[in-house]
């Protein structure tokens, strides 16, 4: 085992409270002395007999046993100004060489690998690799690998990979990689893969991947995929999720259990069969639809394409549609660009609960590449005019027209 190994077995071991004993009197060890363990309890027996326990009691500090020292130095546990007393000293000021353990700190601690304080830390926590406190942190935690809390954290975290607390936050959590917390977060999270809080959150969280609130979200989350059960703010990301949602979820696809999806089969100019699938709130959501012709033909024409909309309400019944989209139009394999780009403005009318009619005008902005022969033909069972046609550089062309879209919606 290399030195660096044996600094952090030596670590790892003294993260645990010293240990409690009752006096083993009037005995001396035996080889056939055995031990058994009894909860958090282990008892010693010799010849059947029960002679001692110990009792662990990790990061436990019994305040009549600790003593405050103004400045201490360390060069790993034990092996300092502190001596063998190191888990019973509450440092105001901390300078530990490799490593540092501790019953607290009250003002400044810093590390070369590691810190580990058995009660709370106050003040500023500096280390190359980890803090580890058993208590409540109020202040500043900066460690290149992680900060790892047994209480709540009042401050600042900061570390290369990690920040892990099982109490309640207040402050700033910012992570290479992720920050964790079962209880509730008043403040911001920011990671570069992932934010958990285990209840609520007040304030914002910020991903590179994902954030997770069960609870309550009142703020913000950024991030690829955004989860959160009350959202008093707005989502902001490739997939969001919310049980319901004061504000707008803005993504490539979002869903709010109690926000707005329907299913559409709907006609337009180009082709007589089209469905979509609407997901968000009315203020704003995403559409995914699909398209074809009903031809008998080894290459149909259809179409795929992705659009957004706002849907504001005009009476007890009626609803205005605004939406842009872009579909690609093929005929048989995607094999050229022929993107057709609608701004569709119309009028919903709900017939029923779960029913609804639409129709509108579009204008429509198509592109696709001329050197190409294989596209399909816009208009087979309409009188459509393109309105306008115009040559670009790399084989481009562009047209302009006027269309419509009707059909229904179930909700």
């Amino acid at each position: 085992m290399n030195t660096i190994s044996k600094i952090l077995a030596t670590a790892a071991f003294f993260s645990l409270s010293p240990v409690e004993t009752k006096a083993l009197s009037g005995h001396e060890e035996n080889p056939t002395d055995s031990l058994e363990k009894v909860d958090s309890k282990f008892s010693f027996h010799r010849f059947g007999e029960k002679i001692g326990t110990i009792k662990f009691q990790p990061f436990s500090v019994n305040p009549e046993d600790t003593t405050i020292v103004s400045v201490q130095f360390a060069f790993v546990p034990f092996v300092g100004t502190n001596g063998t007393q190191s888990g019973n000293m509450i440092n105001n000021v901390s300078f530990n060489l490799l490593g540092g353990y501790s019953a607290g700190t009250c003002a400044f601690e810093m590390a070369g690998l590691f810190n580990i304080n058995r009660g709370d830390m106050t003040g500023v926590q500096l280390a190359g690799l980890f803090n580890q406190v058993g208590g409540k942190v109020d202040g500043v935690q900066l460690a290149g690998l992680f900060n790892s809390n047994l209480q709540s954290v009042k401050g600042v975290q900061l570390a290369g990979l990690t920040n892990f607390t099982t109490g309640e936050v207040e402050g700033v959590q910012l992570a290479g990689l992720a920050n964790f917390t079962p209880k509730s977060v008043k403040g911001v999270q920011i990671a570069g893969l992932t934010n958990f809080s285990g209840k609520n959150t007040e304030g914002s969280q910020i991903a590179g991947l994902a954030n997770f609130t069960p609870h309550e979200v009142k703020g913000s989350q950024v991030g690829t995929f955004n989860y959160g059960g009350k959202v008093n703010g707005f989502q902001l990301g490739v997939f969001n999720y919310a049980d319901s949602m004061s504000g707008v979820p803005v993504g490539l696809i979002s869903f709010v259990r109690s926000g707005y999806h329907t299913v559409e089969f709907g006609v337009n100019e180009v082709l007589p069969i089209n469905i979509a699938l609407r997901t968000g709130k009315r203020e704003f959501y995403n559409i995914l639809f699909a398209g074809t012709r009903p031809e008998i033909s080894e290459d149909v024409t259809w179409s795929f394409g992705y659009g957004v909309g706002t849907s504001p309400r005009l009476g007890k019944k009626t609803f205005l549609n605004v939406e842009v989209s872009s579909e690609q139009l093929n005929k048989g394999r995607v094999q050229s660009l022929n993107l057709i780009n609608k701004l569709y403005i119309g009028g919903d009318y709900q017939v029923a609960k779960k029913l609804a009619l639409f129709a509108g005008p579009t204008i429509n902005f198509r592109v696709f590449d001329d050197s190409f022969d294989g596209h399909p033909e816009l208009f087979t069972y309409t009188k459509t005019q393109v309105r306008n046609e115009r040559a670009h550089p790399e084989n481009i062309t562009s047209q302009w027209w006027w269309g419509f879209r009707a059909g229904f919606r179930f909700f």
